[in-house]
């Protein structure tokens, strides 16, 4: 949870940097574009940790079955929210499609940039010693 924490706030100053300067360029409609972007990758990003956390504490051998199931379908909800966002006679005339887009793809950078550099800076060990304090290859 520590490295959403890390990765949230950059992202979220991102977006709102990215909702002004789509007011300034287009407007209310840009505004609430950049906005629907914004919510779009905060959720998404955010949403693994919070779903995998429990799983990973009870299991951690399916955690890995659980991360592809969960998100693909987030994938398959991302797919079916753009195509309702992005329908010129429905919801996406409310919109500016170039805020979204602009919006989506640096949120999803600051993020990913944010993420990697929490993770780096993390002292996580990646392999458990044995009782001995050996490592396991050790008796290669």
């Amino acid at each position: 949870m520590n490295l959403v924490r890390k990765s949230l706030l950059p992202a979220f100053v991102v977006a709102v940097i990215c909702m002004a300067i789509a007011g300034a360029t287009a407007g209310g409609k840009g505004v609430i574009g950049a906005a629907v972007g914004a919510i779009i990758v905060l959720l998404f990003f955010a949403t693994s940790p919070l779903a995998l956390g429990p799983v990973t504490k009870v299991s951690p051998q399916l955690s890995l079955i659980v991360a592809l199931v969960f998100f693909f379908t987030k994938i398959v909800a991302l797919v079916a929210l753009m195509v309702v966002l992005l329908d010129p006679a429905g919801v996406g005339k409310h919109l500016d499609k170039n805020a979204l887009g602009a919006t989506v793809i640096t949120s999803t950078l600051a993020w990913t940039v944010f993420q990697i550099r929490a993770a780096t800076k993390t002292r996580q060990p990646l392999y458990d010693l044995d009782s001995d304090g050996r490592s396991p290859t050790d008796n290669l």
